[in-house]
């Protein structure tokens, strides 16, 4: 079965922290795009959370700034799989 994703992803395997709604927390970000990102976290996220993160992809470029929205959730080896839509991907602090 092949994907039919619209953006290509890479894959980052880091930490990165994320802000829900003012809550701070640690996530794990499998991969990105510059449509959104695939994260995993501790304790599952409800549908339509508002998330902002900061991070760097490229050893040469300054960190991206994107927020977005949980679109999906599911356990996974005691985890939380969730996927992020983003609605703001910037390179300067979003307020």
């Amino acid at each position: 079965m092949d994907e039919k994703r619209r953006f290509d992803r890479w894959g980052l395997g880091r930490s990165a922290y994320i802000d829900l709604e003012g809550e701070k927390s640690e996530a794990q970000v499998i991969d990105v795009s510059i449509g959104g990102m695939r994260i995993i976290t501790d304790t599952p996220l409800d549908r339509e959370r508002v998330v902002s993160s900061e991070f760097k992809i490229l050893p040469n470029v300054g960190p991206f700034f994107v927020k977005g929205r949980i679109i999906w959730t599911i356990a996974k080896e005691g985890a939380f799989e969730s996927g992020v839509v983003f609605d703001k991907v910037s390179t300067v602090p979003l307020g």
